[in-house]
């Protein structure tokens, strides 16, 4: 069966009423300082009741269906709470000390039944929470800290699968341009041309280990890995790893491929979602792209990384039991 966006992505709307009591119980969480773990994880605990309290049964069910292996690769929920006094967005990337906790709390509650939040000590700061607004200098990135296009893509493409984000969260504070975050899922790249010899032998040289696969300009290291694009889990599902903006071939093959690739996407219409206020986007990091057009004005998102279990992490970094921060060199 032709896979199509609106099957991919899965929308949903948080009620006024339900909104309007988890605010008020958001607003009553400080947040912490996330070296202290401890305290973060007083912080998380308390977000994931508050949320398990308040999210409807169908929202809750379908929540707990996206998190499962077999779940849907997106979804949206709107109309969550979000702070009612947001301080101007960080021109440095950081997040403002005059703050609220709401989004946070919201975040966590909505990761953290599920699923465990993760960072990595070379981007951010090691922030479990990430500000995705423009920074004062590096408007003109190719990343999130730019305003530039930023082409389709999945986040953290150097690392190993086991060892990158399952998924994302990304969280609308403020759009005031209403710009738009593009998602692709890969299944509807592979069936765009089902039947093509061109497009098999294009999916036959993307499973090679022949490109290489550079840090992003987010993470403070110059590391690169030479890896397949796309590969096949043990229970068969297509899996993607690949800043297609950056990504660099090893030989001509891979040069063709890379060509293609690029050419093929941009056949393509993805789902163009506006992440109003209080709008949550999930999504699978290895089976959807994300991306974005230019943008004015401005907007203000924040993101979170989550994976099933942190247990790979600490025991190739040796991190403490109850770390979430990890050192991506570590982890190649």
């Amino acid at each position: 069966m032709q896979t199509t966006l609106e099957a991919t992505l899965l929308r949903l709307r948080l009620p006024p009423e339900t909104k309007g009591i988890w605010l008020s119980e958001a607003m009553e969480l400080g947040f912490p300082n996330p070296s202290d773990f401890g305290a973060w994880r007083a912080f998380v605990e308390a977000s994931v009741a508050v949320a398990m309290r308040r999210l409807p049964g169908p929202v809750a069910e379908t929540l707990d269906r996206f998190f499962d292996p077999e779940g849907p690769d997106a979804l949206l929920i709107e109309n969550l709470p979000v702070d009612p006094n947001l301080p101007a967005p960080p021109q440095d990337g950081c997040r403002p000390a005059n703050k609220t906790a709401v989004s946070e709390a919201v975040i966590a509650g909505l990761i953290e039944g599920h699923a465990s939040i993760l960072s990595y000590s070379n981007e951010k700061n090691g922030a479990p929470i990430h500000e995705i607004t423009p920074v004062q200098g590096l408007e003109h990135t190719t990343a999130s800290t730019g305003r530039v296009p930023f082409a389709c893509h999945t986040d953290a493409a150097f690392l190993a699968p086991r060892f990158c984000p399952r998924g994302l969260l990304l969280f609308g504070l403020l759009n005031q341009p209403n710009a738009p975050t593009a998602i692709l899922p890969l299944d509807y790249i592979l069936e765009a041309a089902p039947h093509s010899a061109a497009s098999q032998s294009l999916v036959r040289s993307l499973q090679k280990p022949i490109f290489r696969h550079p840090s992003p300009s987010s993470f403070e290291t110059s590391a690169s890995v030479i890896r397949p694009i796309v590969w096949r889990d043990s229970e068969g599902v297509a899996r993607i790893a690949v800043q297609t903006h950056a990504v660099q071939p090893v030989n001509e093959e891979a040069e063709n491929a890379i060509t293609q690739l690029r050419a093929l996407i941009d056949t393509l219409t993805p789902e163009r979602v506006v992440l109003h206020p209080g709008d949550a986007l999930l999504f699978k990091n290895d089976r959807v792209l994300h991306g974005r057009d230019a943008f004015a004005g401005a907007r203000w998102l924040q993101r979170a990384y989550f994976t099933d279990s942190l247990v790979p992490f600490r025991e190739k970094t040796g991190n403490a039991a109850r770390g979430f921060v990890f050192d991506a060199e570590r982890l190649l």
